[in-house]
């Protein structure tokens, strides 16, 4: 009996480990569930699918708004994975049900239908009554290729502070880079338009529209808008940035402060 039950343990444990073995193999090299890999700039890109027409130029100008952060380096290469496959985008199980999302070089399409042609990833879930809602893609790529600059200059700290939660800095930072905020001399009027939308309903998980039919995700700005006043007013670097012990709360209450004097 417990000869046989010796086996099993050592059958389930070996079966446990091979599966391991090759679910590690598949999402760390992606060219073995696609059948094509196109280079553009920095970026790789999977696909299965014929890519548009205008996909070089989308993905050249999230690239553009990468080299604004000091984390850009002429070292760096991505991996952009679409979601033209039926396999590759679902084999991370803690990623939930995001549009795109990121991890160490590799940033992933998902819950979206992408045009390149018309620089837009479009959306329409359930959770926000069905309301079709659309990103500028070249945005998208940008925020999620900046995830993958976080990866790569703060690794240990990234995996240490997105295990099962949200991490309003990496999010901030990476819109304030992805929004092209850097810089811009315009941190006090985006505080008073936040403000203003901060007292409208909003359906669903909350966006709200830029001017140009596309949406921007209403925690994120709030979290760019303090990462900008963070590095500029303060003068934090993104490895201060990570370190801060400061609150959210705090922070955002002694940015009001600041506007307001």
């Amino acid at each position: 009996m417990r000869k046989l039950l010796k086996k099993t343990i050592l059958g389930s444990v070996s079966l446990l480990a091979i599966s391991c073995f090759f679910w590690v193999l598949l999402i760390l090299n992606p060219k073995l569930s696609y059948a094509n890999a196109t280079e553009y700039d920095v970026v790789t890109v999977f696909h299965n699918d014929a890519l548009d027409g205008n996909t070089e130029t989308v993905i050249k100008e999230a690239v553009e708004l990468l080299k604004q952060s000091p984390l850009f380096h002429e070292n760096i290469t991505l991996q952009l994975c679409m979601n033209d496959d039926k396999v590759y985008p679902y084999l991370n199980p803690l990623i939930g049900q995001p549009y795109a999302y990121a991890f160490l070089d590799k940033t992933v399409l998902m819950n979206c239908t992408v045009k390149f042609d018309e620089n837009i990833a479009e959306t329409q879930w359930a959770i926000n009554e069905n309301e079709v809602r659309q990103f500028d893609l070249a945005y998208v790529l940008a925020h999620e290729f900046m995830h993958n600059l976080q990866f790569d200059a703060r690794f240990g700290y990234v995996i240490k502070s997105t295990m099962g939660t949200r991490n309003w800095k990496l999010e901030g930072h990476a819109d304030y880079i992805a929004r092209a905020y850097k810089n811009d001399d315009k941190l006090k009027s985006r505080i008073d338009n936040f403000l203003v939308e901060e007292t409208k309903e909003h359906v669903g998980l909350p966006v709200f529209d830029i001017g140009d039919g596309t949406m921007q995700v209403f925690s994120y700005f709030k979290y760019s808008l303090v990462v900008q006043y963070l590095m500029e007013e303060k003068g934090l670097t993104f490895d201060e940035l990570c370190e801060l012990s400061t609150s959210f709360d705090e922070l955002y209450v002694e940015m009001l402060a600041w506007n307001k004097n």
